[in-house]
């Protein structure tokens, strides 16, 4: 399992949760957002860089001894691997330095409220989902 912190307020991250609840047919991820109580635990003890990231984080294996964590450019690369397929040819990029296309992940994650607006929650989606996949 790999676990996806996403920004509870943003109309942007609530596009990007519902894509990848479609997307996602292994169900391989959790979600939960950075306002939650969980990310408060998890995100605890990490780097600065990573607890001040106020956008997508991705801990891939997570509770496993091998989490890694990734934030950014890269986080979305890596999600686009995991979820292999067609998507797996996006993610290859995941492999190259994040100073390469991380300039373009903060063009967009600055001005993201702008173009998709602010929530005051992420909703869930609709009754077919499985809601344990949705970390408090």
């Amino acid at each position: 399992m790999h676990l996806v912190f996403y920004d509870g307020e943003c109309g942007l991250c609530d596009h990007v949760v519902q894509w990848l609840l479609k997307e996602d047919q292994q169900q391989q991820f959790l979600f939960a957002p950075l306002q939650g109580v969980t990310a408060a635990k998890k995100l605890q003890n990490v780097p600065e860089r990573v607890k001040t990231a106020d956008s997508i984080i991705l801990i891939e294996n997570y509770q496993q001894p091998d989490e890694i964590i990734y934030i950014y450019g890269k986080a979305a690369l890596r999600i686009c691997w995991l979820l292999g397929g067609g998507w797996a040819v996006l993610g290859v990029l995941s492999f190259i330095p994040a100073f390469l296309y991380d300039w373009m992940y903060w063009i967009v994650a600055r001005i993201r409220y702008r173009l998709f607006g602010k929530k005051l929650v992420c909703p869930l989606p609709d009754t077919s989902i499985d809601k344990s996949r949705f970390l408090p």
